[in-house]
């Protein structure tokens, strides 16, 4: 078997069904059902008193700053007896840079996209089953596709600290213009579509209606369908389910009077600049957390929940979370466990979801909590981000960005008028694996 079976073997997640064996995170079917405690009620065995110097790398790129305030501070509170460094990337300290120095790295604060390169690929992967069965996790505390969007062939490494997903953010100050009614939560993207027709206008300016991330939205959408085919490791773009699902989210929206002649005159697609900065978006599909930006408090906006496909009511975007990743290096796993599990408890939980960071836990207290202390309380962000259930998180592979690339270069020119999807498609598969194999040799 070539030896890029085997690096495909090791990296590709595994799919939601062949999971079906075990519990979220590769848990067995016979974890205990209470976290903390066996099922003849002996409770485990706690380390939060025992002295430990942990180190904490920030591959998000967060300042000390921030990280205390979101997570740092909480901890040196729960656990006085542990001792905290933060190191946050820059251009000195990247993740590569610290390893061949022999820095001690105990936890690595990372997005999902960072998993395979940054924790596996380095070798600072930790697979968590074992700890989690010696530490009584109850797995059924936690929204499962988010704990699985951070596995990799079976294997948990980390723990999500935060969700996110994509929301449709709208502004009001379009509609009011217009005399158009808001969007709704529930709306199906024919009926997004729909609206955006009736916002797709010349006033003075082009106004569009209905944009969308594209990057977000084929990293996260809600078929689960993936880059890459685990089995032949070729492109997966060239089916009837991927074109369906690119045509209707990515390609129709721009079919309103007006919209590709404006896209052929910025030579691009749109971004969040257009929406946020430019102010002539209505509509902009993009991932929860983009009102975090400044620029957000110059009009008057809000959001609703992402528009389903009819085959799949109900079911919104994968899960892109944060996680915190324990090392295989770390001397410190079983107090690296106590940080996890307090950063996943009920009482964690609640405090962030309070200050609008989207929960792990289905808690439904913990839910109707989220964004109470939020500069943003008084948006529609409960029902914008609850109302679609999780889809199943994608199968990745190392190398989806030569998938990726094509793609979205070929999916520009569709939206513009230039080519059709069927050809398109076409030309990003043949791109990509030439690109793939290249890689692969």
């Amino acid at each position: 078997m070539r030896k890029h079976r085997k690096k495909l073997t090791s990296l590709c997640v595994l799919a939601v069904a062949a999971m079906t064996a075990c519990s979220s995170g590769g848990i067995p079917a016979d974890q205990p059902a209470s976290q903390g405690e066996r099922k003849d009620g002996e409770p485990a065995r706690s380390y939060a008193n025992d002295p430990a110097e942990l180190v904490i790398f920030g591959q998000v790129g967060n300042s000390e700053e921030v990280w205390n305030e979101r997570f740092g501070n909480a901890l040196k509170q729960k656990f006085p007896n542990y001792k905290f460094t933060y190191i946050p990337k820059d251009r000195q300290n990247t993740i590569s840079n610290l390893i061949a120095s022999g820095q001690t790295i105990d936890l690595v604060h990372d997005t999902i996209s960072g998993v395979r390169e940054n924790i596996i690929k380095t070798g600072l992967g930790q697979d968590l089953t074992e700890l989690m069965k010696k530490h009584k996790v109850d797995m059924n505390r936690f929204e499962p596709n988010v704990f699985k969007s951070l596995s990799n062939a079976g294997k948990l490494y980390g723990y999500p600290l935060h969700d996110g997903g994509l929301v449709l953010y709208y502004n009001k100050d379009i509609f009011d213009k217009f005399g158009v009614p808001y969007p709704k939560d529930g709306m199906t993207w024919d009926q997004a579509i729909e609206l955006g027709k009736r916002l797709t206008r010349y006033d003075g300016r082009q106004y569009i209606g209905l944009g969308v991330s594209i990057d977000h939205m084929l990293t996260m959408n809600p078929y689960s369908l993936p880059y890459v085919n685990s089995s032949t490791e070729k492109a997966a773009i060239r089916t009837e389910a991927y074109r369906k699902m690119v045509s209707k989210s990515i390609v129709e929206p721009t079919e309103a009077s007006g919209y590709r002649d404006y896209l052929k005159s910025l030579k691009r697609t749109l971004n969040n600049n257009d929406f946020m900065k430019e102010k002539n978006v209505a509509m902009f599909v993009m991932n929860f957390y983009l009102q975090l930006q400044p620029d957000f408090e110059t009009f008057n906006w809000d959001m609703v929940s992402l528009p389903t496909f009819g085959d799949l009511p109900s079911i919104g975007s994968q899960p892109y979370p944060n996680g915190l990743f324990l090392t295989s290096t770390s001397k410190y796993k079983d107090q690296g466990m106590e940080v996890l599990n307090y950063l996943v408890s009920d009482e964690f939980q609640t405090t962030l979801s309070k200050k609008g960071f989207v929960p792990v836990v289905k808690n439904e207290a913990v839910r109707k909590a989220f964004g109470q202390d939020s500069p943003f309380k008084d948006k529609n962000m409960i029902p914008a981000v609850f109302t679609n259930k999780p889809a199943a998180p994608i199968e990745r592979y190392i190398h989806d960005r030569l998938v990726a690339s094509p793609l979205t270069k070929q999916l520009a020119r569709v939206m513009m008028g230039e080519t059709d999807l069927n050809t398109a498609l076409q030309m990003a598969e043949e791109e990509a694996n030439k690109a793939l194999e290249a890689e692969n040799k």
